[in-house]
């Protein structure tokens, strides 16, 4: 049987909180910097899902590498490289999907470019799934400033969930809806994937 693991992080800081110069704050974060207040998995395995943070980050990496697909959604330039630099290697994961970046590839071979916000978590959800986020990522630092870990992790893993059901409607109706009511094709994933994801 195979094995899907979806994942999200939350950093403990913000990129300004590293640096006045945004984007070099960001690339303070991708290198593990900002540490990580919650890592959350779901586990097709099992379909359990597990919390993580930075004392625990070898760990996750661990259960991360024993997947044979990674999911996530921005994760290929945000997730993946905040946990490598936690941990101070490559993970080595066996495949990987980021649903965002497939988006984002689907869409500019059609010429589409849609406003800020359009393809945000939140917005495909709430157009594929008729839910959004239960709270914004900018209020996680400071859940884990005053001690919420219950109500962070619980957003963490929504966010973990929301990806784990676009993955399942890609899976089984071969894309998503996008911009204007119209409906974007994505290339088609391997049987086995499909297989495990109608198991879910």
């Amino acid at each position: 049987m195979a094995r899907i693991i979806f994942f999200d992080v939350e950093t403990r800081k913000w990129a300004r909180d590293l640096h006045e110069d945004e984007q070099l704050g960001w690339d303070k974060l991708r290198r593990g910097e900002g540490g990580a207040s919650a890592i959350c998995l779901y586990d097709t395995r099992d379909k359990w899902a597990y919390a993580y943070d930075d004392h625990t980050a070898k760990q996750a990496a661990q259960h991360l590498e024993a997947a044979d697909l990674i999911v996530g959604f921005t994760s290929r330039d945000f997730d993946i490289p905040v946990v490598e630099g936690l941990i101070g290697r490559k993970l080595r994961l066996k495949s990987t999907y980021d649903i965002y970046t497939e988006i984002a590839r689907a869409n500019a071979e059609r010429g589409l470019v849609g406003r800020k916000g359009d393809f945000t978590l939140d917005a495909i959800s709430k157009r594929n799934l008729g839910r959004g986020k239960i709270d914004h990522g900018s209020n996680a630092k400071a859940l884990a400033l005053s001690g919420n870990w219950g109500k962070l992790f619980n957003y963490c893993l929504d966010d973990v969930h929301l990806t784990r059901d676009l993955f399942a409607r890609i899976c089984r109706d071969g894309g998503l809806n996008n911009l204007n009511g119209s409906f974007l094709n994505l290339p088609p994933l391997p049987e086995w994937i499909v297989a495990e994801m109608a198991r879910e």
